[in-house]
Order: C-alpha cells, then sequence, then structure tokens
C-alpha cells in the first residue's frame, strides 16, 4: 500500500472556501469543536484525488470542516458524498459553512444517526471516513460492509489520539482478511484501510 504523505502546502483553494476554512480552523483552536486538523484534510483531499472515489461516506461532520476538505475533492472528481451527523447544532452548522464554501450541491447530509440509518443505504462505496463516536467504528464498519466495493478506502481518525477506545477495530482491520491496514502519522493518527 502506499498512500504516502503527499502534502501540499502550496495548493490553491477558492477564497470562500478558505475563508470559511480559516474561520473553523480558528474556532477549533478555541477548543471543544472536534475537527481534524489541515494536515488530515490536506491528506484526505489528496487520498480521494487519487482513489477517485464516486461514494464518499463521512460518519461525524460536525461542523462541517472535514465535509469541506472531502467536497473540495468530490467536487474536483464528480463524487457524491454522504455525511452523517446527529447533534442539531452541529447539523445547522454543517449546512450553513458548506452552503457560505459553495459546496453544498456535492453532499447529502443524513441528520441522524449513522448506527439507525446505514442499513438502508442504497449506494455502493467506495471511499469511508469514520470520524464520530469512536467506540463504534467498528460497529459502522461492519454496517457498511456489504455495501464496499473492492478496493475500497475506509479512513478511521483519531487512531493514535483514541487508541485505547479503538482496539477492537484496529484488531478487525489488522487481523481479518477482508482488509489490507496501515496506520499513518497524520495528524492524531489515520488508520487506512482497503477492502481487498
Amino acid at each position: 500500500m502506499n498512500w504516502g504523505r503527499k502534502i501540499f502546502n502550496t495548493m490553491i483553494i477558492e477564497e470562500k472556501i478558505s475563508k470559511v476554512l480559516h474561520k473553523l480552523e480558528e474556532l477549533n483552536k478555541q477548543g471543544g469543536q472536534w475537527n481534524i486538523d489541515r494536515e488530515t484534510g490536506q491528506f484526505l483531499y489528496n487520498l480521494i484525488l487519487g482513489k477517485k472515489p464516486e461514494i464518499i461516506i463521512e460518519i461525524g461532520s460536525s461542523n462541517g470542516y472535514s465535509t469541506i476538505w472531502l467536497a473540495m475533492a468530490a467536487q474536483k472528481i464528480g463524487a457524491k458524498i454522504i455525511t452523517y451527523e446527529f447533534v442539531p447544532e452541529k447539523v445547522r452548522d454543517l449546512v450553513s459553512n458548506l452552503q457560505k464554501a459553495g459546496l453544498i450541491k456535492y453532499v447529502q447530509i443524513i441528520p441522524d444517526d449513522a448506527n439507525k440509518r446505514l442499513e438502508e443505504l442504497n449506494e455502493r462505496v467506495d471511499f469511508v471516513f469514520l470520524d464520530g463516536r469512536k467506540n463504534e467504528y467498528l460497529q459502522q464498519l461492519k454496517l457498511l460492509e456489504p455495501k464496499l466495493k473492492p478496493g475500497a478506502i475506509i479512513a478511521a481518525d483519531n487512531i493514535v489520539s483514541h487508541k485505547h477506545v479503538l482496539g477492537d477495530y484496529l484488531y478487525y482491520v489488522a487481523n481479518d482478511s477482508k482488509y489490507k491496514s496501515e496506520l499513518k502519522d497524520v495528524g492524531t493518527g489515520l488508520e487506512i484501510s482497503e477492502r481487498l
């Protein structure tokens, strides 16, 4: 697996998107937002551009910072994002931030708990970003498994920072023959797994 740390610090971002990202980065510095960092956003963006998925699932979009990075990539390759967020205030902020960034048309927002709604998903999935409740990653992956295309990528965030609650997930992706998995030293740790 060669998912290198190809990060373009000089990537050009549209001004309206850049303004929203910077605003959310400032909010994150104040605490309580739990967003990914810019390095992780750029890594996911580049990973999506390289893999060119058609359907991207995000679980735990919060106020939309990560969703914006995913949507910028989706816009370039013509992909669709389906994101799950169940906290009403976060859904409100997510919608607002995607509208301000001009990326709302690339994102289908499911304002509900992913655990309740993933079984209803009728799409075949190429890319998954897990960033919701850490103790539910394995449950969510198992709900998605029948919908994953061969070669699908699962990017799970907070692997280093929350290792104490992610043991079952890490054991599963490392030992199940359906996956090839690797920890990337990006942000708070990303486990990148490929569905074989």
